[in-house]
């Protein structure tokens, strides 16, 4: 690896008239930001019922539709012919009792809502497309493989969603922060597609998404456990608070970069990990498969979330 990224260097100070220039350290650059986006107001109200003990479907609905985009999200995927309701959903009420249940639309809506003010470009291995495509798979694997872990192993079933859902946010934040740095990025993705993304972006620019998207995580005040595994989500060997949540998030990516999905394409998964979840590799490829089944309706989704994002 370390030996490809020299030559990566060489050849782009070589090639210079392409516009590639050598690595680059954004740290100076992060360290003068006055301001990171706002926590939207939608998602600082949906926070706060998690300390209201009269939180209920009513308190969640009215928050949601508060915001007429996030409404029209949380019908559109309640209508999804990935969850298999049959009947018509016509309101958020109805995305929550008959379809989603209340703890999976306060997830959706909350990722949904953090990710909103965040605009970057919609093309390239890391450009909103796709990192819609991976974190959609990344909600669905997850949920199949935390079923096939036994129970005394298996994470807070309530928080794998919004994990599956935001851990990549630091691409987001990337792009719409730094754009001609997210743009030289991806220019470095393409000429180096054998190398590992996490690497190459933290080899080229002094720190990479993981630490983008956890210091946006600290700046927001998110929960701790989000913070945990957006910042940890690349480290297999994390034991800290929440570690068996980011191994298995670690799984997801390994296993849907097998099939072209996410960032971790050449990320490596130690045999030894495997008993860590309580899961085989049969485990893992059974769950895949299942995903192969859904890639049509998974990018479905993600082009029409991609475009909500514009």
């Amino acid at each position: 690896m370390q030996a490809s990224l020299i030559n990566w260097t060489l050849d782009a100070i070589d090639s210079g008239a392409n516009g590639f220039m050598p690595p680059l350290d954004m740290r100076e650059s992060i360290a003068n930001i006055r301001a990171l986006p706002p926590l939207p107001g939608t998602a600082a109200r949906i926070i706060d019922l998690i300390s209201d003990p009269e939180a209920d479907v009513d308190k969640l609905t009215e928050i949601i539709e508060m915001d007429p985009m996030l409404t029209a999200q949380v019908v559109r995927w309640a209508s999804s012919a990935l969850y298999g309701y049959r009947g018509k959903v016509d309101s958020v009420r109805n995305a929550i009792i008959r379809v989603l249940g209340f703890n999976f639309v306060f997830d959706l809506a909350l990722g949904l809502a953090v990710l909103a003010p965040l605009k970057a470009p919609q093309e390239g291995v890391i450009g909103t497309r796709a990192f819609w495509m991976h974190a959609l798979a990344s909600t669905r694997l997850m949920k199949l493989l935390i079923e096939r872990m036994p129970v005394e192993l298996q994470p807070n079933r309530d928080e794998v969603f919004i994990a599956g859902l935001i851990h990549n946010i630091g691409f987001p934040l990337f792009g719409h922060q730094f754009p001609e740095e997210f743009a030289h990025l991806q220019s470095l993705i393409a000429i180096n597609p054998a190398a590992n993304i996490y690497n190459l972006e933290t080899f080229a620019f002094g720190v990479n998404h993981a630490q983008l998207g956890a210091w946006l995580m600290n700046t927001w005040g998110m929960p701790r456990v989000l913070t945990d595994i957006v910042y940890h989500h690349h480290n297999p060997y994390y034991r800290g608070d929440n570690y068996r949540l980011n191994l298995l998030i670690y799984l997801n990516d390994f296993l849907l970069g097998q099939i072209g999905i996410g960032d971790a394409a050449q990320q490596p998964f130690a045999d030894e990990l495997w008993s860590e979840l309580g899961l085989q590799a049969v485990h893992g490829q059974q769950a895949l498969g299942q995903i192969q089944a859904e890639i049509a309706l998974l990018k479905e989704m993600a082009e029409s979330m991609a475009n909500v994002a514009k």
